[in-house]
């Protein structure tokens, strides 16, 4: 049995990443994903198309070790998720949140129990538990939940969780959240009591279980911080500590009658709000919970999803009915609620369709409701795919009606004539900031304009610790300190900091939007391949417009002796030219370098040098260039003896030097390899690229 729930396991992640990065290509939350995969393991993909492989995968014994990993993954997951919940989200936004998380709860509660009543005679029984006010009850707040965590991810991804419908939408869903957790701590109660007596009680109990975690267990909770930061980690010691109060507050909420993931949430959110223990906490906690134990979650929640069962034109028109419901009610609550607030049409409608994200939430709240039988199997399987339209529609919709244009900085269009020649320095890691910045800083000179952007791949945790802890911060720490240096060298800099999930295309984007005449990247050796223009860099220059410079940092402080190897194709003319500005805003010295097979030795150069003679001509600045001629059967030799003598290369991309660009190069550029000084390799951006 064990090997089996090996096998499980295996399958089970395997599945999970692949969709997961299968749904992330197509736009989409990764949750999303993970959720499908859940589904095709489970009877309605795989266990139709091969049911007795299914059966041997999956046999109906090996179900509860899944179903126990899978509590223990929801269990930590709302502690994460009640440590995310900062009440000075809520002081910051004030009555607009308020109203805009009330009516975004009352209207679907409203909707939900209102079919219901309308559904209730053909899809339920009439069980103890299925009595129609508990039924009407569990389907309205399983209608008012937002999923946290996925909007605050879709927020992230597209960079609106700088802004005001960004900060209002989290401020809402997490009044949200709270708000849906305590209708269903209160289904519960009513569910699991035998009479009104013992309802009261379990009430009663209950309200004094959270005056007391927070009367006893939050001031707990700042010692361990205080020992935190005595000690200056986290110790296994304290660690455990947490570990133990969230079991046992699960223990406790469990025999008070109100489940035990409300132990484990109410400690999250007793816990100290944006401070290092936390993240230190989090963080540990954060992989294993996401990475490995929320996808068995997924997994077992599809084991349980029987599709199969709607097998009737009617009860897909119900399916329809229960999204439709939910999505008018969450949408048309919001928006209504923001508009009355003064918001535009357009911004309620972007806040209304964020909160009808359910995702996963919406799965937690389903197993409780089918564990408790509330809801049958058939009700089940509507109301998951409920949950994956409305997450699914999250993301298209929103970028139908809040499109990226209206919330990033438009570029102010200059004529020609009198806009300064900008240089786009993509900064991918910060210890490779310098480098770059030092040799933007020389090409485009006192009179150019200097834009440092850095791409941050996107985290969930960034979007609300953003709207509770960084509104005063300063910019971004990898293009801060080198915007105070720029100011100190008379060089206008401007930092740009954004999250990206597509580098590549985020790169070309934001060097279109400013308009840069140049863009300087450093080089990212690809997982796959030796070139050091592959993988990203491929990317770039096949689809950038402007100008194109990868930089090989191998020391650099200066440009004070300059070699332009020179074979007189377009990208080497791009490399005299960047060239030219070196030795005017940065005083380099310039050897160009002419390189002729010893077969050709009476061939006169007279094309190359009356190029470099047409770049370098100017009697109103003229600047100290050398140009020279060397006879050597390879070219490769001959550029790396002379660029001993230098302080950098600026070569243009070309076969002959063995640099081309590539999606996958298994044979390493020997000339970048080789060369011992830092190298410029350069190519000329074509009207063409999209």
């Amino acid at each position: 049995m064990f090997l089996t729930f090996l096998w499980q396991l295996g399958i089970i992640l395997v599945a999970s990443r692949l969709m997961g990065r299968l749904f992330a290509r197509l736009g989409q939350p990764q949750v999303v994903g993970e959720m499908v995969a859940g589904i095709v393991l489970g009877p309605s993909v795989f266990g139709l198309l091969a049911p007795g492989t299914w059966a041997a995968v999956f046999p109906l014994a090996s179900l509860t070790y899944l179903h126990i990993l899978s509590q223990v993954g929801v269990v930590l997951f709302l502690f994460l998720i009640g440590v995310d919940l900062d009440p000075r989200l809520l002081q910051k936004q004030g009555r607009a949140a308020i109203g805009i998380g009330a009516l975004s709860i009352l209207l679907p509660f409203a909707l939900g129990a209102a079919l219901t009543g309308y559904l209730y005679p053909r899809l339920f029984g009439d069980p103890p538990a299925m009595q129609l006010a508990t039924v009407s009850l569990f389907i309205g707040a399983a209608m008012s939940v937002t999923a946290f965590p996925v909007l605050a991810r879709i927020l992230t991804e597209r960079n609106l969780h700088r802004t005001s419908v960004g900060a209002l939408a989290i401020v809402c869903a997490a009044m949200n959240d709270v708000i849906a957790w305590c209708m269903l701590a209160f289904v519960v109660a009513i569910c699991r009591a035998s009479g009104l007596h013992s309802a009261g009680l379990t009430a009663i109990l209950a309200t004094g279980y959270v005056l007391i975690m927070f009367w006893v267990g939050r001031p707990l909770m700042g010692r361990l911080e205080a020992y935190y930061k005595l000690r200056g980690r986290l110790s296994q010691g304290a660690f455990g500590l947490v570990m133990l109060l969230i079991v046992a507050s699960a223990l406790a909420t469990e025999a008070i009658g109100i489940h035990a993931l409300f132990g484990a949430f109410i400690v999250g959110v007793i816990m100290p709000k944006g401070s290092a223990f936390v993240r230190d906490l989090t963080e540990r906690l954060e992989d294993i919970t996401v990475v490995f134990l929320l996808p068995i979650f997924f997994a077992f929640a599809g084991l349980q999803t029987q599709i199969g069962l709607l097998s009737s034109g009617r009860l897909w028109i119900d399916t329809a009915l229960i999204v439709l419901a939910a999505c008018a009610g969450k949408i048309g609550g919001a928006s209504i609620a923001a508009r009355v607030c003064g918001l535009s049409w357009r911004e309620s409608s972007a806040i209304g369709i964020l909160m009808n994200t359910r995702g996963l939430m919406e799965l937690v709240i389903l197993n409780i409701g089918r564990e408790l039988g509330v809801i049958s199997d058939v009700v089940f399987a509507m109301m998951v795919i409920m949950a994956l339209v409305t997450t699914a529609l999250t993301t298209p919709v929103l970028s139908w009606v809040y499109p990226d244009r209206l919330f990033r900085e438009r570029p102010v269009v200059v004529p020609t004539a009198d806009r300064p020649w900008s240089l786009l320095v993509s900064i991918a890691r910060p210890d490779s900031a310098t480098g770059l910045l030092r040799l933007g800083w020389q090409i485009a000179g006192s009179a150019g304009k200097l834009i440092a952007l850095h791409l941050k791949p996107a985290v969930d945790r960034d979007a609300y610790r953003s709207a509770a802890d960084r509104e005063d911060e300063e910019e971004d720490s990898a293009v801060a300190p080198l915007a105070a240096a720029a100011n100190e060298a008379g060089i206008e800099l401007e930092p740009l900091s954004l999250v990206t999930t597509d580098v590549a295309t985020d790169i070309v984007g934001v060097a279109a939007a400013r308009q840069a005449d140049f863009l300087l990247m450093g080089f990212h050796r690809p997982i796959f391949g030796q070139t050091l223009l592959g993988g990203t860099v491929h990317k770039v220059m096949s689809r950038a417009a402007c100008d194109i410079g990868v930089f090989v940092d191998r020391g650099f402080t200066t440009a004070g002796r300059v070699l332009v190897p020179f074979l007189g194709g377009t990208h080497d003319r791009l490399a005299l030219e960047l060239a030219r500005r070196l030795a005017r805003s940065a005083g380099a010295v310039v050897t160009v370098l002419h390189v002729t097979p010893r077969t050709r030795r009476n061939a006169p150069p007279l094309g190359a040098h009356g190029a470099v003679d047409k770049v370098f001509a100017d009697p109103t600045q003229p600047t100290p260039v050398t140009f020279r001629m060397v006879e050597d059967d390879s070219p490769i030799d001959a550029v790396i003896r002379e660029a001993a003598s230098h302080d950098l290369v600026l070569i243009g991309v070309a076969e002959k030097w063995g640099l081309e660009s590539h999606v996958f190069g298994w044979k390493a550029e020997r000339i970048a390899a080789d060369c011992p000084c830092s190298m410029l390799i350069v190519r000329k951006g074509s009207v063409d690229a999209s």
